[in-house]
């Protein structure tokens, strides 16, 4: 019988983002406010994954 196994955890991962053509109060409002920086990182900006956190939870359905 063939099944669907789920893993779940947490994993740190590298990102870079790369905004051209940013007006200068934009980049003061960046420079002011890092949940403002956190934001603008999205999936497609994700490189790499650095290490993945000890607990990988795991849930097999069948």
């Amino acid at each position: 019988m063939k099944r669907t196994v789920v893993l779940t955890g947490k994993a740190v991962v590298n990102f870079r983002k790369v905004i051209k053509g940013a007006e200068d109060y934009e980049v003061d409002e960046l420079l002011a406010s890092n949940d403002l920086r956190e934001a603008q990182i999205d999936d497609d900006d994700l490189l790499n994954i650095e290490w993945i956190h000890d607990d990988v939870s795991i849930e097999v359905i069948p």
